[in-house]
């Protein structure tokens, strides 16, 4: 199974628009629904295998992040302008469609798309998905007409060619060339790739492989002339994480941000969490400290690295060899789900760093509003015996500064609270705790 086998639905949609141009909306009215409404998502996931969408990064902007999206969009455009938008990586329309949303209308649909062609660029690595993205785009105009009654026959030919600058190729590459023209100065719409590749050359916040939806946002901002516009949905650790820190101080320095909103969940079957951006260009970048977190989340002078020593346990099991001395060794499957443990019943040589009990450490990997075993995320576990451990780098280490056992089991306390619970739900929405989120915890 491959791209390829989406074919077939862009073909149904080609018929679909031979029957709505013709005036046929009797029987084909709720089909027309539902092509503009989730089903190219649906089918997408229907022909296409997880492992193939995956790979070439295919999820559809579809429910309510598309929702949320739209009512972004709506807040920045004035009723009646037709600005010119762009999208990248267009898929299946489902940004492009979004972008039009308020554009006026002509008094035909042909009059419609003669002023909508100029304005609508997209690009995709696919055939079948530029296909379905201007058919798509064609239903959303004659949609639109037959909902104000202004509607009346388009001819094959106007409705086959329209739509004419949605077209396959490389959407990276064309942003590149726009940042080496005059830039974009309309509206940039992206939802890009979510998975990894190798940076670009030249790239000054990263090396090696790295997100490419980073990669294409940072090109975007490149691209954009003065007074351009950026409308996206991101992987939450581009917001949160600490590897992309410099990615994001780099936008700061082209953009001017006008919204950061976490989402969560990028729909029921993916499980990333995203947020949403709006940014402008500026030549002088975004004025001040970019706000990437709520004010619930901002660190306050009061932090749990005030206290404690906090890093990643030191042992990468696939990699460091089995020497040095047999040691107790703690993983995260040995822990409860809190409370307090002895030594772990685990055993490994290790000549690396070893720590000393009392310490608290916290499962890394973590789903933003649960924790594992039954605990709250970022729920600590107390360590505690008489000899050094090796710590698997799955784990968060706090080690007390001072008090032992008695500040370990105040953080304990901090960890298990409601307040600590929603700051990291603010804070980090993706998969993977950071040492300098753990360090900025919220202290008493």
């Amino acid at each position: 199974m491959s791209i390829a086998a989406y074919e077939a639905y862009a073909r149904q949609l080609e018929t679909l628009v031979t029957d709505v141009a013709s005036g046929h909306w009797r029987r084909v009215a709720n089909d027309v629904t539902h092509a503009l409404n989730g089903q190219a998502s649906a089918e997408l996931r229907r022909t296409v295998s997880r492992a193939d969408r995956r790979a070439t990064g295919s999820f559809f902007t579809t429910g309510r992040v598309l929702q949320s999206y739209q009512e972004l969009l709506a807040r920045s455009t004035a009723p009646g302008r037709t600005p010119v938008i762009w999208d990248p990586t267009c898929g299946g329309g489902d940004l492009l469609i979004a972008g039009t949303a308020q554009f006026p209308l002509g008094a035909t649909p042909a009059k419609t798309l003669t002023l909508w062609n100029r304005r609508v660029r997209g690009h995709d690595l696919h055939d079948p998905f530029v296909t379905v993205a201007r058919m798509r785009l064609v239903l959303a105009v004659l949609e639109r007409h037959r909902t104000v009654g202004s509607e009346a026959p388009l001819m094959e030919h106007r409705w086959r060619t329209a739509f004419p600058q949605v077209q396959v190729g490389n959407g990276l590459q064309a942003l590149r060339e726009a940042s080496e023209g005059r830039g974009f100065g309309g509206r940039l719409l992206l939802n890009p790739p979510y998975g990894m590749d190798a940076a670009l050359p030249g790239c000054t916040w990263s090396t090696g492989k790295t997100s490419l939806a980073a990669t294409f946002t940072a090109q975007a901002a490149a691209a954009m002339a003065p007074s351009g516009r950026l409308f996206a949905v991101l992987p939450d650790v581009l917001r949160s994480g600490s590897r992309y820190r410099a990615w994001r101080g780099q936008l700061a320095e082209r953009l001017e941000m006008e919204a950061i909103r976490p989402h969560g969940l990028f729909d029921d079957h993916t499980d990333v969490d995203v947020f949403l951006l709006s940014a402008i260009r500026r030549a002088g970048g975004h004025p001040g400290a970019v706000a990437w977190w709520p004010p619930s989340a901002v660190t306050t002078d009061s932090a749990l690295g005030n206290h404690f020593r906090v890093g990643v346990g030191p042992v990468v099991d696939n990699r460091d060899p089995h020497d040095g001395p047999m040691v107790p060794y703690l993983t995260a499957k040995e822990l409860p789900g809190q409370g307090e443990m002895g030594l772990p019943l685990r055993r490994r040589r290790f000549g690396g760093r070893l720590l000393d009990p009392p310490f608290v450490v916290m499962r890394r990997t973590s789903r933003p509003g649960q924790g594992a075993k039954g605990g709250a995320r970022g729920t600590g576990i107390l360590i505690q015996g008489d000899q050094s451990v090796a710590v698997d780098n799955h784990l968060i280490v706090a080690e007390p500064l001072t008090g032992g056992v008695a500040r370990c089991r105040e953080l304990l306390e901090v960890l298990d609270g409601p307040k600590v619970v929603h700051w990291l739900d603010e804070r980090i929405r993706c998969r993977h705790l950071t040492v300098t989120v753990v360090r900025s915890l919220p202290w008493g």
